[in-house]
């Protein structure tokens, strides 16, 4: 029997499982955002920041597939910016831009998680560059990003940007 038949989500599963107090534990419903957590789920909870178990969300192994494939991506770009090696800004760039392949099929992602309760994308912010601040407008839109209620973090609810 084929692993997807047995588990739809195991391209999103760790190699070793995540610690108790790194899963979220909030009500199913909580908002998510997808982004790299430098693990093999990008499915985390905007409340608690937790890692948010696939099944919870209920998406089939199609689209289970697609975020694999999508994290593979932007976590190689993400994995280039963190070694501050000669690709770091190139990486830094593809990651910010709103334009990049990775940003938008990440966009497409949110938007389809959306279908099935409220998500959001997380947005690069380069950290490493004393000259970049957090962003006040939403880098796809440019209106400007409200605070996140109980976080701090800024959102735009149009696009579904968290930066």
């Amino acid at each position: 029997m084929a692993q997807e038949q047995v588990d739809p989500y195991w391209q999103l599963r760790p190699a070793a499982p995540t610690s108790d107090d790194e899963v979220c534990r909030c009500p199913a419903g909580t908002e998510v955002m997808l982004r790299d957590g430098l693990s093999d789920n990008p499915l985390f909870c905007v409340a608690c920041n937790g890692e948010v178990p696939p099944e919870r969300l209920g998406f089939d192994a199609r689209f289970a597939e697609e975020i694999a494939n999508w994290l593979s991506v932007y976590d190689s770009l993400y994995r280039l910016w963190l070694d501050s090696g000669e690709y770091e800004t190139w990486a830094a760039i593809r990651l910010s831009d709103p334009q990049s392949q990775v940003n938008r099929t990440g966009r497409e992602i949110v938007a389809r998680l959306n279908e099935l309760g409220r998500a959001y994308y997380w947005w690069f912010v380069d950290t490493n560059d004393a000259t970049v601040e957090k962003p006040i407008l939403c880098p796809v839109c440019s209106i400007q990003l409200t605070e996140y209620e109980g976080r701090d973090l800024r959102v735009c609810a149009a696009c579904r940007i968290l930066a």
